[in-house]
């Protein structure tokens, strides 16, 4: 009996000074805390929970306070809190307090990220810091380490929809179309209707050269997101110019507008749109009907033009010029040709080709108006107007 003792009393100091085991008072205060968190009242579990550590150390009481401090919105002394509790080992729980305040604290993305890293290394199974964390770097266009992120949760559990939207998002970023549209579809099937998920299954099917599909699902996306959303509305005007939807291009595109006012790039891309809309019906008529092929193209080329304004581009002045020579108008053309020839655009590997033409067109004009009754002179061509 009394080595009994002996040993009770030796496990009893080891584990006080380990700061593992509390007094009776100590122990007292952290249930009456526990109770006050049962009824959410943090005011007072918060003081029962100071009381007890300070009575004696104890990571248990340490953990329910940097809990009590998260759900109070004290973010910094729970984090102060988890770092102590770190300081030694990391264990799942500790961390992931930790890593719920730093986003709650809005705090530096790589911080987040580093303690999702920590989570991750052990519980690989955290699907929603797998999430987190793929979000992230597909927001920043790292889509391999994205997709590396998401593959490995993937081994151990292929169903979880959050991570597989994720890892098609990482594939449509690389291109790899087909598997991401699976992937998208998986999660339309399990009844996830998020106009961003729809959106995403659209412009994957635009991708992939279905535009009734990409049409279907785009519209969607407008309607449950009420077309509040400037890229949905956008690429339902442009998928709508090659589908039956066409005749409601021009709406689509007066929505943009009303949504882009002070962005001049998606004014610009608006505009391009309405172009590529009455560039689309100029087709239908090229054999049938000049004058209302011309006017398409007229249209066309005014819709450019204010493009223009809002984002002046080598590729939209070269649309512009070749509208012209399109109609046969050769005095606009080489209006725009010279435009572009004496614009100071560097001649880079991307444009070279777009002055190249330009050089060759505008020789090409001269020849063709000489040989049609022209005459050569000191300053190029010099047109004889022929009287009948």
């Amino acid at each position: 009996m009394k080595n009994l003792l002996l040993t009770l009393a030796f496990l009893s100091a080891t584990l006080t000074a380990s700061g593992q085991t509390m007094s009776r008072e100590a122990a007292s205060l952290v249930a009456r805390g526990d109770s006050c968190m049962r009824m959410n009242d943090t005011y007072n579990s918060m003081l029962c929970y100071e009381q007890a550590l300070l009575l004696g150390s104890s990571d248990t009481v340490m953990y329910k306070l940097a809990q009590c401090y998260f759900k109070r919105g004290q973010y910094v002394k729970c984090l102060a809190l988890t770092d102590t509790l770190m300081a030694d080992t990391v264990v799942y729980q500790h961390i992931k307090l930790r890593y719920n305040c730093l986003q709650k604290m809005g705090a530096d993305d790589s911080l987040r990220i580093d303690c999702g890293r920590q989570i991750l290394a052990v519980n690989p199974m955290d699907a929603a810091v797998v999430t987190d964390i793929a979000t992230y770097y597909n927001g920043e266009q790292m889509a391999d380490t994205a997709l590396a992120v998401c593959q490995a949760y993937y081994k151990l559990d292929s169903t979880n929809q959050l991570v597989n939207k994720q890892m098609g998002r990482a594939l449509f970023i690389k291109k790899d179309y087909y598997p991401a549209l699976d992937l998208f579809l998986d999660a339309y099937k399990n009844g996830d209707e998020n106009p961003a998920l729809l959106f995403y299954i659209g412009r994957t099917y635009e991708c992939c050269s279905i535009p009734e599909r990409a049409h279907d699902f785009i519209l969607m996306a407008a309607e449950k997101s009420m077309f509040a959303s400037l890229p949905i509305v956008k690429a339902l005007a442009r998928v709508s110019n090659y589908t039956k939807d066409r005749n409601n291009v021009l709406i689509y595109t007066q929505i943009g507008f009303e949504l882009c006012q002070a962005d001049s790039a998606s004014m610009a891309e608006i505009f391009d749109i309405r172009a590529q809309f009455y560039d689309e019906y100029a087709h239908q008529y090229y054999d049938s009907d000049k004058l209302k092929y011309n006017t398409c193209i007229h249209n066309s080329i005014k819709m450019i033009q204010s493009a223009l304004q809002y984002e002046p581009t080598l590729t939209r002045q070269y649309y512009i010029a070749t509208a012209y020579r399109r109609m046969y108008d050769r005095d606009n053309e080489r209006l725009w040709l010279q435009k572009i020839k004496d614009s100071d655009l560097p001649r880079t590997k991307a444009n070279r080709s777009i002055f190249e033409y330009v050089d060759y067109r505008l020789d090409k004009l001269k020849e063709e108006e000489f040989f049609e009754g022209g005459k050569m002179s000191d300053d190029g061509v010099e047109v004889i107007m022929v009287k009948d």
